[in-house]
C-alpha cells in the first residue's frame, strides 16, 4: 500500500480540483449570466490548454523528474482553481486553459509515477490507482453537495479546495520516490509534437466512444440532473456520487477483472454497461433509478483510461512519456468540438439528447474491442 501511496494521492487530488469545479459549474453559469453554448465554447479553453501542454509535457516531466513534476503542477493548479468564480468571461476561459495546462502536466507525471511503481514492484497497480481518482469524484461530488447545500458560494469552496491542493502538494514531495539510477529515459532528438503511430490511432479509436461518454458526464451531467431529475443541489450532488461510487468499485476490482477476463471482453462489457446507463439515466423516473443508472455508467467509463494507459506505456520504440504525449494529443484533436458540440444540443434540443447523441459512438467502441488484443495488455 505504500507503493502506492504518491499515484493515489495524485489522482485523489487531482480530481477533487477537476470534479469540485464541475460540480459548482451551474451556480458559476449563472453568476456570469451565459448560456450553456456559451459556457461550451468557453470549455474549448480545456482542449487549447492540453494543446499547448503537450509539446512540453515530457520534456518538462523527464527535467524535473515526475515527483518534482507533479508537485509543482498541483502547486499551481491550487492557486488557478479558485480564480474560476472571479473572473469575468474572457478571464474564465484564460482559467480553463491554465487549468487543461497544468493537469495535462500533472497526469503525464502521475502515469509515470504508476509506471515506476509497476516496475520496482512487479505489481500491477493501474487500475488501482486510478480508483483513487474515482474516490475522489466521490468524496468531491459529495463535499460539493453538501457545500452548496449549507449556502457557500463557489468563491469559498474553490478557495478551501487550492487550500487542500496546496498542502497535498508538499506531501507529495515527501512520499514519493525518486526515479533509481538508470530509470531515467535518455534524452533524444525529437519533434515539437509527438506523431502517434498506428498503435496509438487503434487504441484511441477504440476509447473514443466511451472516453466522450466519460467527458459528457463530467461537463453536462450535473446539468442533466439538476433540470431533470432533482433541482436541490445537496440531492444532485448525492446523485451524482453514484456515478463515482460506480466508478471507482470498478477500477479498485479492475486489476483482478484483468487478470480474469481478456481485454476485448473488458471493452465490450464496459460500452454496453455505458449505453445501457446513458438510457436509463435519460428516461429515469425517480431518485433510485437515476443512481442506479448513473452507477452503472460509472462502471461502464471505469476501465478504459486504465486500459489505453497502460496499452500505451507499453508500446516499444520509444519512451513512456513521448506514448502518453501521442496518446493525449490524438484524443484531444479527436475530442476536440465535442464540449461546445452538446452544448448547443443541450441548449437547442434538451439535454437529455446531449448524451443520446452519443450512443453511435459507444457503438463504434464495442466493435473496436479485438484492438485491445495487443500483446501489451494481455494477461500475463
Amino acid at each position: 500500500m505504500a507503493a502506492l501511496a504518491p499515484s493515489a494521492l495524485l489522482l485523489f487530488c487531482n480530481s477533487i480540483l477537476f470534479i469540485s469545479l464541475f460540480t459548482r459549474m451551474p451556480a458559476i453559469q449563472v453568476e456570469l449570466g451565459i448560456d450553456k453554448a456559451v459556457l461550451g465554447l468557453a470549455l474549448l479553453g480545456m482542449p487549447v490548454g492540453t494543446f499547448l501542454a503537450l509539446p512540453l509535457a515530457s520534456r518538462v516531466v523527464e527535467r524535473l523528474t515526475p515527483r518534482r513534476a507533479a508537485a509543482l503542477m498541483l502547486g499551481l493548479l491550487a492557486f488557478v482553481e479558485p480564480l474560476f468564480p472571479v473572473m469575468p468571461l474572457y478571464g474564465f476561459v484564460l482559467c480553463f486553459i491554465a487549468f487543461a495546462f497544468l493537469r495535462t502536466i500533472l497526469d503525464v507525471s502521475a502515469n509515470m509515477i504508476i509506471s515506476q511503481t509497476e516496475r520496482t514492484t512487479g505489481k500491477r497497480v493501474m487500475a488501482r490507482s486510478h480508483g483513487f481518482w474515482s474516490i475522489g469524484l466521490l468524496v468531491g461530488s459529495t463535499f460539493s453537495g453538501w457545500v452548496a447545500a449549507l449556502g457557500f458560494t463557489p468563491v469559498y469552496h474553490l478557495g478551501f479546495i487550492g487550500g487542500c491542493m496546496l498542502m497535498a502538494a508538499f506531501l507529495v514531495l515527501a512520499i514519493t520516490p525518486e526515479p533509481e539510477p538508470g530509470e531515467a529515459e535518455p534524452a533524444r532528438r525529437r519533434g515539437i509534437f509527438v506523431v502517434p503511430n498506428r498503435a496509438i490511432l487503434l487504441i484511441c479509436l477504440m476509447i473514443f466512444g466511451v472516453a466522450i461518454s466519460e467527458g459528457a458526464i463530467y461537463d453536462w451531467g450535473m446539468f442533466l440532473i439538476r433540470e431533470r431529475i432533482a433541482a436541490d443541489p445537496a440531492i444532485a450532488g448525492l446523485l451524482y456520487a453514484s456515478f463515482t461510487i460506480g466508478m471507482g468499485f470498478t477500477r479498485l476490482i479492475g486489476d483482478h477483472l484483468r487478470g480474469r477476463f481478456s481485454p476485448p471482453s473488458i471493452v465490450r462489457g464496459s460500452a454496453l454497461a455505458t449505453a445501457i446507463g446513458i438510457v436509463w439515466v435519460v428516461n429515469a423516473g425517480g431518485y433510485t433509478g437515476a443512481a442506479l443508472a448513473l452507477a452503472l455508467t460509472g462502471g461502464g467509463v471505469a476501465l478504459i483510461a486504465p486500459l489505453a494507459f497502460s496499452t500505451a506505456l507499453s508500446l516499444p520504440g520509444r519512451g513512456q512519456a513521448d506514448n502518453l504525449a501521442a496518446l493525449a494529443m490524438t484524443m484531444l484533436i479527436a475530442t476536440l468540438g465535442v464540449p461546445p458540440l452538446l452544448g448547443s444540443v443541450a441548449e437547442h434540443a434538451g439535454i437529455a439528447w446531449a448524451f443520446l447523441v452519443l450512443l453511435p459512438f459507444i457503438g463504434l467502441t464495442f466493435l473496436m474491442a479485438p484492438v485491445a488484443t495487443g500483446r501489451s495488455i494481455r494477461t500475463e
